[in-house]
C-alpha cells in the first residue's frame, strides 16, 4: 500500500532503460511537509506542490540525479516558481494532510502540469493515481503531453471530500509519471477552474537609478480575464535591448506588487527591462522595455563578499554575481587550518553551480591578492565535488576538490592568487562545474 500522502506527481521521465551514471548521495529530503494550508481561490483553495511532503524517491542514473526532484519555471504560478518532476520514480508520492472542505460532498480536483517529450518520445500519455483519506479514486488519471516544459493545462477529476481537513495524495503507477506539476486547485460542486486566459501585459514600466548598484522599477497593474486573478509579476533583465524575455534572463519572479528594486545590477552599466504578469492560466505578454545606467564605479580598495549569504562582519552579503545558486548548511566549521579565516558563518553559506563573479572599481592592471573561502557541508568524500576556477580569463584552479584539499568535511580551505585587474578596473570570477555543483562561500579582494 502507498502511504497516505497528498500527492502531487510531477515527471519529466518516461519508461525507458535506466542507463549508465553515478548518482550523488541521497535521498534527499522534501523540502515541504504537506501540512501547508491552501490560499483561497475562486470556488475553492490552491495548493502549491511545492509545499507537498514528497516521498519514495528513486534514482535515475541516465541523469545521475534524484526524483522526485524540484524545478524552477519562469511561467509557474506558484509564488516562488517552484514546482516538482515525478519522472522516472515508480514510487514517488507527494502529499497535503491539509486538504479542507467546508462540506462533506464532490469536489473537482485540477492539476496543472506541463511536459515535453522528454528522454522517451514515443509517450505522449502520462498517467498518475489518486488518493483520498486512504481510498484509491484512480489508477489511471491521464495527463497528455503539453509539448513543452513551459506550456501548462489543467486536467481533473472529481473526488469527495469530508467536512474538515482531509489527505489528498497523487502517486506514481509506473515510472512514466507525469513531469511539472505546479499547483493542486480544489473547487466545490465539481466546478473547473473558471481562469481562461492570461492577463493583459502590464503597462507603464519605468527604470530609475539610485546607485552604482540599484535600479528601481514601477510599473502599472495588470488586469485579468473574468474568473482570473493576476497572482504575480515576472522581472527580466538584459544589457542587450530588445532583447527577448526568458528563463536565462529572469531575475525576480513571484513579485505580488507593482515594484521591483534591483539591488544586484553592476555599477556604470545600462540595463534594460520587462516585465510580465501570471494568473493561473500563464504568463501575460512582456511590458514594453525600460532602460536606466547605474551611477559610477566606486574607488575600492579591498572587497570582502559572503557569497550565497548575508552581511557578517567585515564582509558584505553576496553581490556581483551572475547565475549560480545558493546553499546554507549550519554545520560547525573547522577553522583550524586556514590562516585569516572569515567568521565561521561565512563557510555555513556559498553560492552553488556554474556562476561568476564581475568585482568593479579597481584601478586598471592594478595588482592585488584573490583569497577564495570554500568548506565542503555536504559531500563526504573525496571526487564528490570538483570545478575549475578562473579569475579574468586565467584559470587558476583545475579539478579543484574541496573536501580533498581540506581532509575532510567542514573544513575551512582558502585558495589565494595574486593577479592584475582586469582593462576596465574589474576582477572577474568563474566558477565551471564539473562533478556537480561548483562552490564558494567567500571572495576577498585585498
Amino acid at each position: 500500500m502507498k502511504k497516505i500522502s497528498f500527492l502531487l506527481v510531477l515527471l519529466l521521465g518516461m519508461v525507458g532503460t535506466v542507463m549508465g551514471g553515478t548518482c550523488p548521495p541521497g535521498p534527499p529530503a522534501s523540502r515541504g511537509n504537506g501540512q501547508v494550508a491552501g490560499v483561497a481561490i475562486p470556488g475553492g483553495s490552491r495548493y502549491y506542490m511545492k509545499d507537498s511532503l514528497i516521498e519514495n524517491f528513486d534514482c535515475f542514473e541516465q541523469l545521475s540525479a534524484w526524483f522526485p526532484s524540484y524545478f524552477h519555471s519562469s511561467n509557474s504560478i506558484s509564488p516562488t516558481q517552484i514546482l516538482v518532476d515525478m519522472a522516472y520514480a515508480a514510487q514517488a508520492t507527494a502529499t497535503f494532510f491539509n486538504v479542507v472542505a467546508p462540506t462533506s460532498g464532490n469536489y473537482t480536483l485540477a492539476v496543472r502540469y506541463a511536459y515535453a517529450s522528454g528522454l522517451f518520445p514515443g509517450i505522449t500519455v502520462r498517467p498518475e493515481g489518486i488518493m483520498v483519506n486512504g481510498v484509491v479514486i484512480t489508477n489511471d488519471m491521464q495527463f497528455p503531453i503539453t509539448g513543452n516544459f513551459e506550456t501548462f493545462e489543467y486536467v481533473s477529476i472529481v473526488i469527495p471530500l469530508n467536512a474538515g481537513t482531509n489527505t489528498v495524495q497523487m502517486f506514481n503507477v509506473a515510472g512514466d509519471g507525469v513531469s511539472r506539476v505546479d499547483v493542486l486547485d480544489i473547487t466545490a460542486g465539481g466546478t473547473p477552474p473558471t481562469c481562461s486566459g492570461a492577463p493583459n501585459a502590464p503597462g507603464g514600466l519605468s527604470a530609475t537609478a539610485v546607485s552604482s548598484s540599484q535600479i528601481n522599477l514601477n510599473w502599472t497593474a495588470s488586469t485579468a480575464p473574468s474568473g482570473c486573478t493576476v497572482g504575480h509579476y515576472n522581472v527580466f533583465r538584459s544589457t542587450t535591448a530588445g532583447f527577448t524575455p526568458s528563463g536565462s534572463n529572469q531575475i525576480a519572479s513571484g513579485v505580488t506588487t507593482t515594484s521591483y528594486d534591483d539591488a544586484t545590477a553592476v555599477c556604470a552599466t545600462t540595463y534594460h527591462y520587462a516585465v510580465e504578469a501570471v494568473d493561473s492560466v500563464g504568463a501575460s505578454a512582456a511590458s514594453t522595455q525600460a532602460s536606466a545606467t547605474t551611477n559610477a564605479c566606486p574607488m575600492t580598495g579591498s572587497v570582502q563578499i559572503n557569497s550565497g549569504g548575508p552581511a557578517v562582519s567585515p564582509f558584505v552579503a553576496d553581490e556581483d554575481f551572475a547565475g549560480g545558486g545558493t546553499i546554507n548548511h549550519a554545520n560547525t566549521i573547522d577553522l583550524s587550518g586556514v590562516t585569516n579565516p572569515a567568521p565561521m558563518q561565512v563557510y555555513q553559506t556559498a553560492r552553488s553551480g556554474n556562476f561568476s563573479y564581475t568585482i568593479p572599481g579597481f584601478t586598471a592592471g592594478s595588482s592585488h591578492m584573490v583569497r577564495l573561502h570554500f568548506a565542503e557541508t555536504y559531500f563526504s568524500s573525496a571526487g564528490s565535488r570538483t570545478f575549475n576556477v578562473s579569475i579574468n580569463g586565467t584559470q587558476v584552479l583545475t579539478n579543484f576538490d574541496i573536501f580533498a584539499a581540506a581532509g575532510a568535511k567542514n573544513k575551512a580551505v582558502i585558495k589565494q592568487f595574486t593577479e592584475n585587474a582586469s582593462s576596465t578596473g574589474d576582477y572577474v570570477i568563474t566558477f565551471t562545474s564539473v562533478v556537480n555543483n561548483s562552490l564558494v562561500s567567500g571572495i576577498e579582494v585585498q
